[in-house]
């Protein structure tokens, strides 16, 4: 995770369908008053539990990050690879 507004390095990664990649927005993380570094920290702390659905997941993520007092606006999408059917 890089800090906003530039200084990111670039990670290519492979997704197999076991795998959920969850984004969020700055409301999320973010506390007046609180260091960027500190909010950022959360969201990298957590421990999803694996093998759960992506609602599952979603809301643990919610509860965990305390969405219900964010200051500001929150979304948090998140996507798992579907695996692809091979013709018999």
């Amino acid at each position: 995770m890089g800090p906003p507004l530039g200084g990111y390095q670039q990670v290519v990664r492979r997704l197999s369908p076991d795998d959920t990649l969850v984004m969020f927005t700055d409301g999320l993380a973010e506390r007046r008053g609180e260091d960027i570094d500190e909010s950022l920290a959360r969201p990298a702390a957590l421990r999803l539990p694996p093998g759960a659905g992506v609602d599952d997941l979603l809301d643990e993520v919610l509860v965990e990050l305390d969405a219900r007092h964010a200051e500001d606006d929150v979304a948090v999408p998140a996507a798992r690879i579907r695996p692809r059917h091979q013709p018999a």
